[in-house]
């Protein structure tokens, strides 16, 4: 017996000869600045990784955030700092096992983009498998938001997500911690033509599982089931060009069995700059549809991501014109710079023929002179006057900046 006990940790320490063990901390310190607000985001994020024998493993990392939000409005009630929110989050959790090179499985928590990146995209809880085969790879996947924090997944599908979204939690209202309860299912095929094409379809379905409690009879609120398929093409034409198009087509329907139809389509350009300075040119349109009529309606993607920084619309009834710039200009150092125009894709009545929100631009530099340290610092601006929709409106800023040690 003692001897089983002395030869048990020394198996443990020898990863090359059992399974492989690592674990680390990272340490984030997030600052923010905008008009009239300043946000402070300190947070700890440990992890830990476990390789085994067979092709099974697991990654496993938690968050702990403290959120500090100063506001200087003219609110007698709001101006000042807030009381700091401790904010517990299990960021990933993920077990993979790859019994040979073309089969994987996962499950867990884990990340998650549809083919376009329009319906769904960030981690998610749920099962996926992978195949390669001889006419290219297939995926399938099923996934659960219900366990998700709300503002983490943003899931505002309908009038009453948004106000389940906006409802205020604490320790007493834990409950308004979780997101909108979705499940949704994803069937993909890339196919690789002449080793560096790639051609993509895929299918996704999303059912609305929140309780009968949140559809009061008479509220005018139903349910919101909805389905997308996709398609992309990403051609490289030359090592410094690449060309990526891409289709959308949505179909809802909600629980009063009423249906509509949405559309998004992606271009995207993107070119190697020559020189000597390793940086690139990537030139994007991105458009959602509006509602046009009774049978196109708005389109309501799955995560409501915000297309700009500053900006926070939608891609639902937006069009989206970007050019961004990216430098390599030290090993350490890179530059990135985005300018942004963003339309609306619908006539509102409310605002007949005035379709433009405006321009932003942004800048960020990140710094990481040892694997274990990076540091990032951004700013830029929204001018609503650059549009026809508030031409009068005061230029909106932000600046944020961002330390991460590894540990």
């Amino acid at each position: 017996m003692k001897k089983l006990l002395f030869v048990l940790p020394v198996l443990f320490l020898l990863p090359g000869l059992v399974f492989s063990l690592d674990f680390g901390l990272l340490a984030d310190q997030k600052f923010e600045a905008e008009d009239k607000a300043l946000f402070y985001d300190p947070s700890l994020t440990p992890w830990f990784s476990w390789a085994g024998n067979g092709g099974l493993s697991l990654y496993f990392s938690g968050k702990l955030s403290f959120k500090y939000s100063y506001y200087d409005d003219g609110f007698d009630d709001n101006d000042g700092w807030t009381d700091p929110v401790v904010l517990p989050e299990l960021s990933r959790f993920a077990l993979q096992y790859r019994p040979g090179p073309n089969f994987h499985i996962e499950a867990g928590r884990f990340a998650y983009s549809d083919t376009l990146g329009f319906a769904a995209s960030g981690l998610f809880d749920g099962l996926r498998l992978e195949a390669d085969l001889a006419l290219g790879s297939v995926a399938l996947g099923v996934w659960y938001t219900g366990f998700l924090y709300r503002e983490t997944a943003k899931i505002t599908m309908t009038a009453l997500d948004m106000k389940n979204y906006a409802e205020p939690w604490g320790w007493d209202n834990f409950g308004a911690y979780f997101a909108s309860r979705r499940a949704f299912a994803s069937l993909r095929w890339d196919l690789t033509l002449l080793e560096f094409h790639t051609f993509s379809l895929e299918a996704l379905a999303q059912f609305d599982l929140n309780d009968d409690e949140r559809f009061p009879p008479g509220s005018g609120e139903a349910r919101l089931h909805s389905q997308y398929g996709e398609i992309q093409a990403a051609l490289f034409p030359s090592g410094r060009l690449g060309l990526i198009a891409g289709a959308l087509f949505e179909a809802m329907e909600n629980g009063d069995g009423e249906f509509a139809a949405a559309l998004g389509g992606l271009l995207r350009l993107k070119a190697e700059l020559p020189g000597s300075l390793s940086d690139n040119l990537t030139a994007t349109v991105k458009f959602g549809s509006g509602q046009w009529n009774d049978t196109f309606a708005a389109f309501a993607p799955l995560v409501s991501s915000a297309q700009g920084v500053i900006f926070s619309g939608t891609l639902s009834g937006l069009g989206l014109f970007s050019v961004d710039y990216a430098a390599r200009l030290h090993r350490t150092l890179l530059l990135e710079i985005a300018l942004r125009y963003f339309a609306r894709t619908w006539d509102d009545p409310a605002a007949p023929g005035k379709y433009f929100y405006g321009g932003e631009f942004w800048a960020s530099l990140g710094w990481q002179p040892l694997d274990d340290l990076r540091l990032s610092l951004g700013g830029g601006a929204f001018f609503p006057a650059l549009g026809t929709i508030n031409p009068g409106g005061d230029p909106q800023w932000k600046l944020n900046a961002a330390l991460t040690l590894s540990f």
